[in-house]
């Protein structure tokens, strides 16, 4: 696999010719495509802080802002391989984080361990294992109770924020409720977006397929080295980016889609170059490896170890517990497509009953609406921002 990944990097820098022709065609999208989180929020004339926040097992995550000083303060959180550029790359006026902005919200975005934004630890350098020693379960340990405190400590006046997460995002925020309780006081509102708890009804055959092999193809790219997927590296992302924006758009579309529910009527095709732009940012085999054994096992357990010695060390048995998501007391509303390869209703709606305090439910009405439309949807904003907004002004008013 790591020879793989370095024939194609020598490919892309032995191919320089047949990239530079593909270059030419639209410099404009090009150019686009290749912002930052930061570059996205200020090309459209809002204000951007960058903040860094250091977690108890010792990262640096990178916080976005869009500062609205004094204002109710948002987190959103992204999914796996996503970065806080989920929210603003399809620009103003569609960008969930723009939306907020103008509603009068004070807008924090969220990098999680491992992306391309949040690549550092005090200890562990990204090319040794341990740095890669994660998945939704430290996001939701330690990522996110760093994240929340800090908001709150620049927030004056506010001792509750409002969550929205989308995918791992909604994953990570549960296993914060679970095995973090304290902190469903410090949430105003979680709002959880295509969210992944369960996967017993999932019918996606690449998943099915994968799910079994995942402690072998884990164990495998270990041996090798392997820890990250895919490698951050500049060459790899131009390689991938300009392939697959340029000389094979359709095909690595169509893979997209069979990935997330096909939905071409809401897919805006001039936002595919910007969206492999910023797509996939980064993650550990580990976080791919525990969503592997939740196909598996068809709930929502702790990672693992495939050794009953190394569980019993861990958890005090063999085999690892579920997560008591009862103990998510903060009011949750949940958001779910009919058309999303990744999250299937009836799992949802198991989720829903195991949730103590769920003050909105709702099945999106479009039945094309899959994965991705949570983010890129050409009319996400009546599909399912508009919704978000009364339901987030409801509560703000003591209403829900």
């Amino acid at each position: 696999m790591k020879c793989i990944y370095y024939c194609l990097i020598s490919l892309c820098l032995n191919a320089n010719w047949l990239l530079a022709d593909i270059i030419k065609y639209d410099p404009e999208v090009i150019e686009v495509a290749h912002l930052r989180t930061p570059g996205f929020i200020t090309k459209y004339g809002y204000k951007c802080e960058e903040h860094r926040v250091d977690t108890k097992d010792g990262f640096s995550l990178i916080l976005h802002r869009i500062p609205k000083p004094g204002a109710q303060p948002v987190l959103l959180v992204h999914g796996l391989q996503d970065s806080s550029s989920a929210w603003v790359m399809t620009g103003a006026g569609h960008g969930l984080a723009f939306l907020l902005s103008d509603r009068g919200y004070d807008v924090w975005l969220m990098n999680c361990r491992g992306n391309r934004y949040s690549r550092k630890h005090r200890k562990f350098h990204i090319l040794q294992r341990q740095f890669w020693d994660f998945s939704f379960h430290e996001i939701g340990v330690y990522d996110l109770p760093a994240a929340i405190d800090y908001v709150l400590d620049h927030s004056k006046g506010h001792d509750q924020l409002h969550y929205v997460g989308h995918s791992q995002g909604t994953t990570a925020a549960f296993v914060l409720g679970a095995e973090r309780p304290a902190y469903m006081k410090k949430i105003k509102l979680m709002q959880a977006l295509a969210p992944v708890a369960y996967f017993e009804n999932v019918e996606l055959p690449l998943l099915r397929a994968i799910a079994p092999h995942v402690a072998g193809i884990m164990r495998f790219a270990q041996a090798v080295g392997i820890n990250e997927i895919p490698p951050e590296t500049e060459v790899w992302r131009e390689l991938s980016y300009k392939l697959c924006s340029f000389a094979f758009r359709s095909t690595c579309m169509e893979f997209i889609m069979e990935l997330v529910g096909t939905d071409v009527e809401q897919m805006n095709s001039t936002l595919t170059p910007i969206f492999l732009g910023q797509y996939p940012a980064g993650s550990s085999i580990k976080s791919l490896g525990h969503y592997g054994q939740q196909v598996l096992s068809g709930g929502l357990y702790k990672y693992d170890y495939d050794d009953p010695n190394v569980n019993r060390r861990y958890y005090g048995s063999p085999k690892p517990p579920a997560y008591k998501l009862a103990k998510i007391d903060c009011k949750v509303a949940l958001y779910y497509g009919q058309n999303d390869s990744l999250v299937s209703v009836k799992d949802v709606q198991r989720l829903r009953r195991q949730l103590p305090n769920v003050v909105h439910d709702e099945k999106l009405a479009y039945k094309k609406f899959n994965h991705l439309d949570f983010l890129a949807a050409i009319d996400v904003k009546e599909l399912l921002y508009n919704s978000m907004f009364q339901v987030m002004e409801k509560v703000d008013r003591g209403e829900l």
